[in-house]
């Protein structure tokens, strides 16, 4: 068994065995082979334990952490437990991986090269990560972009405040170097998932890169934890706004307790007198402020979208949403 491989795949999977196969063998046809993948199951009730235990029996670069079952499934605990894990194997690199999708076979070769040229000789805290192809069950593509898709705009990132309301890192597309772990771990138990938590300290800490190649088959199905609905789908007038809206106001109350959690725990690391600071400061205290105050921390702090109709549904929930200082 290969325990000193510097690069590491991880991967959690729950009930996956639809088309874990197809995925680990995506893996194993890599151009890049040094490499050892990591997984953890969430207690699944399907063929899945069997699938990977078989792997790993026919790969010594495949290795199967054992569920503890002391707690429900979450991709945030599983991820968070998977990267516990391989920094204290050594990893010096960290590739996420979901049970679903299928990589292109150079995907690794492609994003070591981008990550080993952005961390530089000083090794600074690094986060890559590129494009996917929306496909569907069938891997038929859906959309050839998901940047495009979802109307993102990863070039903005050097503005580490953008990250504080929306994430724009898609976690099963991303890699980052052992400096960031450093930083990022433990995720906290407050964070909304694991690839938001590592974006806000790539961000505000090291160095967050955009690769525009398409490099995996983003696989859309009944059973996805998080998909990728078009930028538009909020919108249909079909879809149902009053839930959406109540989901919309929920998970900003969530990234605020992220927030929140990002500043305590990380406090002695930031520039306190920057403005990236001051916005991720006043963002935190955004669910308690009056509604005045709310628009005026937007106005002043660039916390704006990347979008016109993102940025009014933000305006809009920031006079709906009841304030307890009103």
């Amino acid at each position: 068994m290969n325990l000193n491989s510097p690069t590491y795949i991880v991967l959690a999977t729950f009930n996956g065995a639809d088309f874990l196969e197809e995925q680990i063998d995506s893996l194993i046809a890599q151009t890049e082979t040094q490499w050892t993948l990591l997984i953890h199951d969430d207690g699944s009730s399907d063929d899945t334990v069997r699938i990977i235990n078989d792997y790993s029996q026919n790969d010594e670069r495949i290795q199967v952490l054992v569920h503890a079952g002391d707690s429900s499934p979450s991709a945030l605990v599983n991820f968070s437990t998977l990267l516990a894990n391989v920094f204290e194997q050594g990893a010096e690199y960290v590739f996420f991986c979901d049970q679903d999708d299928v990589w292109d076979a150079d995907k690794l070769t492609v994003m070591l090269e981008h990550l080993r040229h952005l961390e530089g000789t000083e090794t600074h805290p690094c986060l890559i990560h590129h494009d996917l192809e929306v496909v569907n069950e069938s891997l038929e593509t859906i959309a050839g972009s998901f940047i495009r898709l979802m109307q993102l705009q990863p070039s903005d990132e050097h503005k580490p405040q953008r990250l504080i309301s929306r994430n724009e890192v898609t976690g099963c597309a991303m890699a980052c170097n052992r400096a960031l772990l450093e930083i990022a771990l433990p995720i906290s138990g407050q964070a909304v998932m694991h690839d938001w938590w590592l974006a806000l300290c790539a961000g505000y800490f090291g160095r967050l890169a955009f690769v525009p190649d398409k490099l995996l088959k983003y696989r859309q199905h009944g059973e996805n934890a998080i998909g990728a609905k078009s930028f538009w789908y909020a919108l249909n007038p079909f879809t149902n706004w009053v839930a959406g809206w109540h989901r919309g106001d929920k998970d900003f109350v969530k990234s605020v307790e992220q927030a929140t959690a990002f500043r305590d725990t990380k406090i002695d690391r930031f520039d306190k007198g920057s403005e990236a600071f001051t916005a991720l400061d006043l963002y935190c205290g955004l669910v308690t402020a009056t509604r005045r105050q709310r628009l005026k921390t937007l106005r002043q702090c660039g916390l704006w979208r990347s979008h016109l109709v993102l940025n009014i549904v933000m305006v809009m929930r920031m006079l709906l949403l009841p304030s307890k200082s009103d």
